[in-house]
């Protein structure tokens, strides 16, 4: 642990933490469902496990890193600590008085949630609904089957139940209860990874003198990758492992390659050693799917296993990739290991590789284990692959034999963390703790030891003027654009004040209004993002005609990206990708235009900030998704009290690039009403600071009683406790 931490949890909560390893894995500590319901305020009538629970949880700010003697410990108190806000989020999706209609799936059932996600729920498959009916007083229980948009269908446990759901005119009260299947299959990855006393070598590794094995006479498979000199280097280190038994780190920034790198690898690895086997893992199904597509092209599809969750849907899967996967008449199904044991490389996710622990494969099965997407994964996640084979010696040491390879960006989005109390230690993805805290992956003289890690700097993605602010403030400046023609067929647009610099900056003086769910919208910038998106359908860049499918529009909060939707449904535009930066991460579009949205400043601690905006990891990707152009729609002078932001401004205002709102693409009478009611709403906060309070959320208990969210949920979890 860091040597100026004030508590050490461990010392001072010994007894709590203990009772932490008593509970079913996938209960939350009674007493610590307590904890959280009080926000931790100490209270003398609680017992002194729910005290300790409190000293235990508090002093997690004061960790600045996790240390290996508390890596078990505080790695599943942060599994708690998201649960219990998981199940939080869920309860907020309750329905009242609501109506079920009929699915086309034999006994299933509809429930349209209109305060759901889209693309993102937290209600998955294989969670749990109770139904209760306020006239016969009976409670259904469902399992969720899937979720599309906001419907959510599910099946009754019991097909005598179905008959009350035909009935259209039945209301019932709707609870969601998440499995916590994710979860779970972390809880079980540290509980047998912590069992290792080699442990060490592969979470905390040090630095060692390795050997190198530079063979030159490698045939590459994808030309490209001959002429580029980090991804040979990457692959060539890999084939020799020489991190092992470390994990071997390719660290891609933005566009660099990062997935024909692997791809390459997996390729060379069959074709160099026929006898080993690996095993391929991201976060994302969309990223397995891709480097599943690019290996069938390089390797025989019957070597390749594609494994999927049972809750995947056929009509989901990738034509291209379904014959190697494992669906039999449409139905995902778990092949038996006399097959598996014929497939040399199985591609699935992080969570779904778990099921891989109930094959009982040969000591060290896996020669290779490949992790894409690894600076998006809580830790424990990453745990999950190791622990599918190992090797056990007479003295009782596990040790695995596999070469590991991990490959992200630290300066991309990390994981999704939920919990404020856990966020600065389970927000660091596994990739980021080892670039910062062990000495193999640190630079050492402004170089990288080539034996531990490899930096793709070659990017084939952007213009070169629009990956500059990146490249500057993120990487170093070590990037070097290798983009093509197709990076170029923006300039000499008409619209652009500098026909040379691919990249508007338009200022929009708008108003901030926040929705009941707390997320930001800004009707001003809706109008610009609408004008521009008009302006850039069917125009020519070059001989390419741009199309909706080619603009990406991409912002920061929730309500304005369905602000955006419904405004371009009006004007009937269609396939145009509209989102949130997180669902933007690993995209690009020829086009994407950024509403920022922010119009008033926060102050916290005496520190002014642009809350949501000010995050360094959310401005990069942003940033980094527009291959040809960009164009950025803001208030530059709120933006510009963050130092990113006011380098973005500052780049754009020095090559002529920056628009001021008088001159946006709106009506000379809107621009004059917007700025009307900007001025409007500054002058009722005369020092355009918002001091940041807790928000109090209340919810409706009927016959006009309200009370508190955590203290109901925190209620319903203690009896949900109390019964199992």
């Amino acid at each position: 642990m860091a040597k100026n931490q004030k508590a050490n949890p461990v010392n001072c909560t010994a007894f709590a933490l203990a009772q932490i390893f008593k509970p079913p894995m996938t209960t939350v500590p009674h007493y610590l469902s307590l904890a959280l319901k009080y926000s931790l305020v100490e209270h003398d009538t609680l017992p002194q496990t729910c005290h300790n629970y409190m000293k235990c949880i508090k002093s997690l700010s004061n960790i600045q890193r996790i240390d290996y003697n508390d890596y078990l410990v505080i790695l599943k108190i942060c599994l708690y600590l998201e649960q219990f806000e998981l199940d939080r989020e869920v309860y907020r999706h309750r329905l009242l008085n609501h109506k079920v209609k009929s699915s086309n799936l034999k006994e299933c059932f509809i429930i349209n949630v209109s305060s759901l996600d889209k693309g993102n729920s937290v209600i998955i498959p294989d969670d749990k609904v109770t139904l209760y009916e306020a006239i016969s007083k009976k409670t259904i229980w469902a399992r969720v089957m899937k979720v599309t948009g906001n419907e959510v269908t599910i099946q009754p446990y019991s097909s005598k139940d179905a008959e009350t759901f035909r009935d259209k005119q039945k209301k019932f009260n709707i609870n969601f209860w998440s499995r916590h299947w994710p979860l779970r299959c972390c809880h079980y990855a540290l509980m047998i990874m912590c069992q290792k006393r080699n442990l060490v070598e592969i979470i905390y590794p040090k630095l060692k003198t390795n050997s190198i094995d530079l063979k030159d006479d490698i045939k590459w498979i994808n030309t490209n990758i001959k002429k580029n000199k980090e991804q040979k280097q990457a692959v060539r280190m890999i084939l020799s492992k020489t991190a092992y038994p470390a994990p071997y780190i390719i660290f891609g920034p933005p566009g660099t390659g990062k997935t024909a790198t692997l791809v390459e690898t997996i390729s060379q690895i069959v074709k160099h050693y026929p006898m080993k086997n690996i095993l391929v893992c991201a976060t994302s199904n969309a990223a397995v799917d891709e480097i599943t597509k690019r290996l069938i092209g390089n390797v025989p599809a019957n070597i390749v296993y594609r494994m999927y969750a049972p809750s995947r849907p056929w009509g989901n899967i990738d034509e291209q990739i379904r014959p190697c996967t494992n669906f039999v008449d449409k139905t995902a199904i778990f092949l038996p290991k006399e097959i598996l044991l014929l497939k040399r490389i199985i591609i699935t996710t992080l969570i779904t590789s778990i099921r891989l622990c109930a094959v009982n494969f040969r000591e060290n099965h896996f020669s290779y284990i490949i992790v894409d997407e690894a600076s998006q994964a809580i830790e424990p996640e990453m745990l999950i692959p190791l622990m599918i084979t190992n090797r056990k010696h007479e003295d009782e040491r596990i040790e695995s034999q596999a070469q590991i390879v991990i490959a992200g960006d630290p300066y991309q989005l990390g994981p999704v963390v939920r919990s404020k109390w856990s966020k600065h230690l389970f927000g660091i993805s596994m990739l980021e703790r080892l670039m910062n805290d062990c000495d193999p992956y640190k630079k050492q003289n402004g170089k990288y030891n080539p034996n531990y890690i490899t930096k793709l700097v070659k990017n084939y993605r952007s213009h070169e003027k629009l990956l500059y602010v990146s490249n500057k403030q993120f990487y170093s400046g070590e990037l070097e654009i290798c983009g093509g023609a197709d990076t170029q067929i923006a300039l000499n647009w008409s619209k652009l004040p500098n026909k040379t610099f691919p990249m508007i900056f338009q200022e929009v003086l708008g108003k901030e209004e926040r929705s009941l769910t707390q997320s930001v919208s800004n009707s001003a910038e809706v109008l610009v993002v609408i004008k521009y998106v008009e302006m850039l359908i069917n125009t020519k860049f070059g001989r390419r005609t741009i199309k909706p499918k080619d603009i990406g529009i991409v912002t920061p909060f929730k309500q304005q990206q369905i602000q955006i939707i419904n405004r371009l449904a009006e004007i009937r535009l269609e396939n145009i990708a509209v989102g949130t930066v997180e669902t933007f991460q690993g995209q690009e579009r020829t086009v994407i235009i950024l509403s920022t949205v922010r119009s008033k400043i926060f102050k916290h601690d005496n520190i002014e900030h642009i809350g949501f905006l000010s995050n360094s990891k959310r401005f990069n990707v942003a940033l980094t998704r527009a291959k040809a152009l960009m164009i950025i729609i803001g208030n530059p002078d709120i933006l510009c009290t963050n130092d990113n932001w006011k380098v973005l401004w500052e780049y754009c205002e020095k090559h002529g690039a920056c628009i001021p709102f008088k001159q946006s693409p709106l009506k000379p009478n809107e621009i004059a009403k917007l700025i009307s009611d900007y001025k409007a709403d500054a002058n009722n906060d005369d020092s355009n600071v918002l001091n940041t309070t807790k928000i109090s959320v209340t919810v409706d208990l009927g016959k006009n009683k309200k009370e508190e969210l955590s203290n109901v949920l925190v209620r319903a979890m203690e009896k949900k406790l109390t019964l199992t």
